[in-house]
């Protein structure tokens, strides 16, 4: 014997599968949602990450160019036989002679702090490049480039070296 449905209990299953396809709809809606919102959060950290990258190497750069400037004399005061100086970039993109503070920003929107610590190890030097004369040498100089991001807590520093031709440099 088979059961005849009528028309009444038809339309109760027809409302419990469309109750059931609005569930998982539901469920792959959410499922989007997450998804989408974490790589929202992947790419600002990636974007955040590239800034301090990008403001610790304009750092070093500004800092180089200074470095170029500098004549032997104003060198030698500086940073020259374990003398040390920091810089920092201020918001219209210039290198001043002291350190950052809390209330410094390299940008606009007061995110960025960045600066350079330079420091040249007494009688750290190399041989000039081609020369076969002892007495020409270059300065090696420590270039740290430092930058932080304080409101995503990421910091980045690099530390390169200039080399800066000097007489009177001697290694012992």
């Amino acid at each position: 014997m088979s059961k005849v449905f009528t028309d009444g209990q038809q339309r109760g299953s027809a409302l419990i599968v469309s109750l059931v396809i609005l569930l998982m709809v539901s469920v792959l809606g959410l499922s989007a949602m997450r998804a989408s919102i974490f790589s929202t959060k992947v790419s600002t950290g990636v974007q955040a990450d590239t800034m301090t990258f990008d403001a610790a190497e304009s750092a070093i750069s500004l800092t180089f160019q200074k470095l170029e400037e500098l004549t032997n004399k104003q060198l030698s005061t500086a940073v020259l036989n374990g003398k040390s100086m920091q810089a920092c970039v201020n918001s219209d993109g210039i290198l001043k002679n002291e350190a950052c503070a809390e209330s410094d920003h390299m940008d606009s929107r007061q995110l960025l702090r960045a600066g350079s610590y330079i420091t040249h190890l007494k009688n750290r030097c190399r041989m000039v490049s081609g020369s076969d004369i002892e007495s020409y040498r270059d300065y090696v100089i420590d270039v740290l480039g430092e930058s932080e991001m304080p409101s995503y807590d990421i910091e980045d520093n690099h530390l390169q070296e200039a080399l800066k031709f000097g007489l009177d440099c001697i290694e012992i």
